[in-house]
């Protein structure tokens, strides 16, 4: 199916994030402000979050349970997948892969091969698909981050062993790295020298993090992807705009065009032209259909007289 801009619907767009931070900032009670959320708890920290912003989530000891867990009504009805954390993912999978097919993912002395890594890699991928365009979920994956110094710059990496670090930024539409300043928290989701982050569809900088007193509603991933998608349609209304100016622009230029038959309609349709609005490229696609014109016509341009003839 190919769809023209103006029939492209983006109001029911689901996202995939990254969250990520030191231990005990609040990562997880966060990921949970996203809508109708269930927990993938690889981590096993569903208890460390307080219960009155606990949500369902899949408690298992093997990938394989994973899977079958995914295929529960609960996790159907769900609108976002909260996996927590990445990289306790990527060490159930690496026991997968060696359980699935040892002689080409385990080495001798119990640790994981190349090939395992390999097979890992694949998988992390193949899930994530699976969650976010299958299933049609919203996927945040949370990450613990570890400090490394680079010269005179502590900066922080997604803690995460093999190549999913690499990897898991690719489909994310968003990423942020939780910090405090001051006493407040925030979400930063414009890189910097300490941190990698990304930002989109008007989702950027540094953004302060309510604190969750007692009534509070833990809303705030909620509220996030509702602006994204307000800003999509915001975007998308503009550019609808522009294109039917465009649209009309381009109808008025080629109109001109069509009286244009010697040097005095060429004359007369170069001041028709300075007077157009326009939109978007229509300006200069005008002033390219023009000159081919004069060119077709055998027409120069008399710098003195400042005609065509």
């Amino acid at each position: 199916m190919i769809l023209q801009p103006s029939e492209m619907d983006f109001s029911n767009k689901n996202f995939s994030m990254i969250i990520s931070g030191s231990p005990g900032i609040g990562k997880t009670t966060l990921a949970l402000s996203a809508p109708d959320p269930v927990l993938i708890d690889f981590d096993k920290g569903i208890s460390r979050v307080r219960a009155q912003h606990r949500k369902a989530a899949i408690v298992c000891d093997t990938y394989e349970e994973v899977l079958k867990d995914i295929q529960s009504p609960e996790v159907k009805a769900a609108k976002t997948l909260v996996l927590d954390t990445g990289g306790a993912f990527i060490t159930y999978l690496q026991d997968w892969a060696m359980r699935d097919n040892p002689a080409l993912n385990q080495q001798k002395n119990g640790a994981i091969s190349l090939k395992g890594f390999g097979a890992v890699k694949s998988e992390f991928v193949r899930f994530t698909n699976v969650l976010q365009y299958t299933m049609n979920k919203n996927i945040i994956y949370i990450f613990h981050t570890m400090e490394e110094r680079d010269k005179d710059i502590t900066k922080q990496r997604l803690m995460c062993e093999g190549a999913a670090r690499n990897i898991v930024w690719q489909p994310c539409d968003l990423g942020c790295f939780v910090q405090m300043v001051g006493d407040k928290r925030f979400c930063g989701f414009s890189p910097t020298e300490e941190y990698f982050a990304k930002g989109c569809y008007g989702i950027t900088g540094l953004i302060e993090v309510p604190e969750l007193s007692s009534g509070t509603p833990n809303d705030f991933i909620t509220r996030l992807f509702d602006r994204a998608r307000e800003n999509i349609a915001a975007e998308s209304a503009q550019n609808a705009k522009e294109m039917m100016g465009y649209d009309q622009a381009m109808k008025n230029v080629r109109a001109i065009m069509a009286e244009v038959v010697d040097a005095e309609t060429a004359n007369q349709a170069a001041g028709q032209m300075r007077d157009l609005q326009h939109h978007l490229t229509s300006e200069r696609e005008g002033r390219e259909l023009f000159r081919a014109k004069v060119k077709e016509l055998g027409l120069t341009y008399n710098k003195q007289e400042q005609r065509y003839e």
